[in-house]
């Protein structure tokens, strides 16, 4: 998905570092024993992607995934014309022509249920309105919003394993609040099927890991600090280590416009349709997929924090660490108890 709407906020986390550290401890401590690692990067989405993983045939995957990359824009990118998504926004339903469409549809079902609508693909109108679309548009009024509204809202997208339709006209789907993610997966999912074992794929700061990394430790990712200015020397303000688990990160603070000196932030909230403000400046989540930990990041930019930890209590496979505003406007930490131990602040 070109130009991404939503923001990564952790791009590259700690791929350099960690690339350094193994490279100067293998000259300072050569192992034979080791697999060799292979490091792979390239462009997609808008973005970049890393992958790094070990493989005792020293196989080079990337022409491979740099097709499967391709493939799956051609079915859920919304700046290609003849993608299957952009067909079915311009069309009443759209029989599926890839296997990616079917997936991500049934996913977002149910973290649009489980969130009480705060995800919901078919937010894109509003997306469009605001600017955060392929194309640059006026700011919207009060009454634009109004009409929107009618056709928003994930119970009209009816779709089974082979179709799917709409129950009104100007309903149109945008999954790049969980695409990215779920292509992370289907990468993953390749390198798995080649037998191996441990590797990280990143794509745009989202990234899910597998095993260990050269050292024999678990994949250390670090989470910015969201008062840093663009452009500054990235500072951490949590580490978290990953055992076979995805993460994802959303936050507004590097993707806005002012207007009228009023900051307006790229996460929309689907039931107002208008930007959130809320008092979740960044959403980190932990899940076991990363389709899910790039969704669920997104809708807890949503919710805000009361609801998030509502939610979260009946969602035990999921972790988060969230930096919020306080009454005082003070920023401060939240993390689930099950995310104790693999955090450092």
């Amino acid at each position: 998905m070109n130009n991404r709407t939503k923001n990564s906020i952790y791009s590259l986390i700690l791929v350099a570092i960690v690339a350094i550290v193994w490279f100067y401890r293998d000259s300072q401590n050569p192992k034979t024993d080791i697999l060799p690692y292979i490091f792979i990067s390239g462009e997609a989405q808008g973005t970049t992607y890393n992958i790094t993983y070990s493989d005792v045939e020293n196989r080079n995957f990337k022409n491979e995934i740099d097709s499967l990359l391709r493939k799956f824009d051609l079915s859920l990118s919304t700046y290609l014309q003849n993608s299957e998504i952009v067909q079915f926004n311009k069309s009443d339903s759209l029989q599926f022509q890839s296997p990616y469409f079917y997936p991500v549809l049934r996913k977002s079902k149910e973290i649009y249920e489980a969130s009480g609508g705060a995800f919901d693909p078919t937010v894109y109108p509003f997306i469009e309105a605001w600017g955060f679309g392929p194309e640059k548009v006026d700011f919207p009024d009060s009454s634009r919003i109004e009409e929107i509204k009618k056709y928003v809202g994930f119970s009209y997208i009816l779709f089974d394993k082979k179709k799917v339709k709409k129950e009104k006209e100007k309903v149109s789907l945008d999954f790049n609040a969980i695409a990215q993610g779920y292509s992370i997966d289907v990468l993953y999912d390749f390198l798995d099927s080649k037998g191996i074992k441990n590797m990280m794929v990143e794509l745009g700061g989202e990234l899910r890991v597998k095993g260990e990394n050269e050292n024999g430790d678990f994949w250390a990712i670090g989470i910015d600090d969201p008062q840093q200015e663009v452009g500054q020397q990235p500072e951490r303000v949590a580490i978290i280590h990953l055992d076979n688990e995805a993460i994802s990160t959303s936050g507004n603070y590097r993707k806005f416009f002012v207007y009228e000196g009023k900051k307006y932030g790229h996460s929309i909230n689907p039931k107002t349709g208008y930007p959130i403000q809320r008092d979740i400046i960044s959403a980190t989540v932990v899940a076991p997929s990363c389709m899910e930990a790039d969704a669920w990041s997104t809708a807890f930019m949503v919710t805000g924090l009361e609801e998030a930890k509502k939610i979260l209590s009946s969602q035990d496979h999921l972790e988060a660490f969230f930096i919020y505003e306080d009454e005082n406007g003070d920023l401060q930490h939240y993390n689930t108890d099950n995310l104790n131990g693999k955090i450092i602040l």
